[in-house]
Parts: C-alpha cells; sequence; structure tokens
C-alpha cells in the first residue's frame, strides 16, 4: 500500500521546488535525539510495571529521556535548519494545535486500549469478538468526518474543535458510569461511549490537522510533520501511560480501567481547552507570519 501511495503521488502530485530557492538540510543529531528522547520516556512508562517503578532501569531510562530531550531542545535552538525549527511556534494557533493533539492521541491511544482489555479481559471475549465490538467507533468517525466541513462553516473552526474535543472526552465518562462487569449490556454500556468519541474524533482531527496551513508556504511540510510527531508521540505515551495506570497487567480489573478512562476523560478535556486556543491567531511579533500570507484561524 505505501509503495501504491509513492507512485502515485509521483504520477499525480504536481512537480514543485523549493520555496524562493531553498533548500532545507538535514538535521541528523537533532532527528536522533528526538528519537532517543521520546523512545526513552516510553519504554520506561511501558516497563515500569514490570521492572518496578523504583527500579535502577526505570530511573534510568526516565532520567535518559528528560535529558535527551532537553538536550534536543538546546540543539533545535542553536542549530540552522533544525529538525524542528522552534519558529514554527511564533503562530499561536499552531502552537495550540500541536499541543492539542498529542493531548488528544494520549485520550485517543489509551481510550482504544483500554477498550481492548475490558473486552478481552473483565469481559472474556475473544481478540476477534473485541475488535468487531470496537467498530462503531471507526464507522461514526467515517460519517463525521464527511459532514465534518459543513460543520466547521457553520460553527467555525474554533467552536467546531472544542466541540470534538467536548464529545471525545464524554465517551469515557460514560463507560466509567455505565461499563459493569460483564458484557450483556454491551448495547447500552458501551457503544454510546464509541459513538461519542467517534463524533469527537471525527470534528477534532481535521480542524487541528489543518492548522499546518496556518504556517508560511516555506514551513508548510515541516509543520505538517511537527502535527505528525504529536500524534505519533501522545498514541505512544497514551498507551504507555495507561500500561502504568492499570498495572501493566494482561486482565486489569474495572478499577483499574475506570482510572484509565477517568486519565482518558482528562486529556480530552485538555485537548478541547486547547482547541479553544485556535481563536488566539498568529502572534504580533511574528515578523515571517506578517509577510507571509498565512491565513490565521478567525475568531468565531
Amino acid at each position: 500500500m505505501v509503495l501504491a501511495a509513492w507512485a502515485a503521488g509521483l504520477r499525480l502530485l504536481p512537480r514543485t521546488g523549493p520555496v524562493g530557492g531553498e533548500r532545507r538540510r538535514l538535521d541528523p543529531l537533532g532527528t536522533l535525539l528526538v528519537l532517543l528522547g521520546t523512545g526513552s520516556l516510553t519504554t520506561a512508562c511501558v516497563e515500569a510495571a514490570d521492572w518496578g517503578y523504583g527500579a535502577p532501569a526505570t530511573v534510568g531510562f526516565l532520567a535518559a529521556g528528560l535529558v535527551v530531550g532537553a538536550l534536543a531542545v538546546a540543539h533545535v535552538r542553536r542549530h540552522p535548519d533544525p529538525v524542528v525549527d522552534p519558529a514554527l511556534f511564533r503562530t499561536r494557533a499552531f502552537t495550540a494545535a500541536a499541543l492539542g493533539l498529542l493531548s488528544y492521541f494520549l485520550a485517543y491511544a489509551a481510550s482504544l486500549l483500554a477498550a481492548t482489555l475490558l473486552f478481552t479481559g473483565a469481559w472474556g471475549w475473544s481478540p476477534a469478538r473485541a475488535g468487531l465490538a470496537v467498530t462503531p467507533w471507526p464507522l461514526t468517525v467515517l460519517v463525521v468526518s464527511m459532514l465534518s466541513g459543513r460543520v466547521i462553516r457553520a460553527l467555525g473552526k474554533r467552536a467546531t474543535a472544542v466541540v470534538g474535543g467536548v464529545c471525545f472526552a464524554a465517551g469515557p465518562v460514560c463507560w466509567l458510569f455505565l461499563a459493569g462487569g460483564d458484557g450483556a449490556h454491551y448495547a447500552v454500556e458501551f457503544i454510546p461511549g464509541l459513538v461519542l468519541t467517534g463524533i469527537g474524533a471525527g470534528l477534532y482531527q481535521p480542524v487541528m490537522f489543518a492548522a499546518a496551513g496556518l504556517l508560511p508556504a516555506r514551513q508548510l511540510s515541516l509543520g505538517s510533520g511537527v502535527l505528525m510527531i504529536s500524534r505519533q508521540g501522545g498514541s505512544a505515551l497514551g498507551v504507555a501511560a495507561l500500561v502504568v495506570i492499570t498495572g501493566g497487567v494482561a486482565r486489569p480489573g474495572l478499577d483499574a480501567l475506570r482510572a484509565g478512562w477517568v486519565f482518558t476523560a482528562v486529556t480530552a478535556a485538555v485537548a478541547a481547552v486547547a482547541g479553544a486556543a485556535l481563536g488566539m491567531g498568529v502572534r504580533t511579533g511574528s515578523r515571517e507570519n506578517r509577510g507571509s500570507g498565512a491565513d490565521p484561524v478567525r475568531h468565531h
């Protein structure tokens, strides 16, 4: 599939050169630091239950992640063409989108894993049945995504992002109060939360990923990459966080899963707050954006 997409892109996408004749240089050291920092933090979170939360390996990976993360920040601030350009974050709405997507995918990944653990653990379902039980979620996302353009035109970008984040947060809140110790009432106990999270995902993601378009043309691809880092990093850390919350066991009890749903509801609510910050637009001090023709998010 990847090769097919690559071939189609070569054939169908317009050929363009570097904007303004500029070519970006590679930043292998910055890339390595970002990967090592994220990987160390994720490893510490995922393995802490097995190694022990105070074990030398856990503390070592956590400390390494923090130190390497600090080195990565220092590096990108000094490098002439860093893997992540700090100038991107002069656009406040883009910063809100990056942080919002990070928080949103913390909730997204943790919610998906928690649902699977409930089905295969507390409810004793097979993996195949558990997979089918999650399908109302992506089906709802598909339907809502097709309608999201109309919703954005009616409500505006900021309001759409807030509604999406709140709907997503409402899903785990439903599970927190409704999901019981068996799957006899799956349609009543779990499907409403799946539909709510699907509505939230279908509304939230298009608005926040579109925030890369707020950047100057020469930063567009880099901005898209930063948003994808927020997605992938949030997903990895969301799984790691749920593993820590549930104690790393294959069949966590309902109490542990409820703690996980509290985590997903809170992180989704934070994503909604970040959606509200889309209305902040671009910093007046960003000389680059004032002359770029970028279209900041309007207030709604």
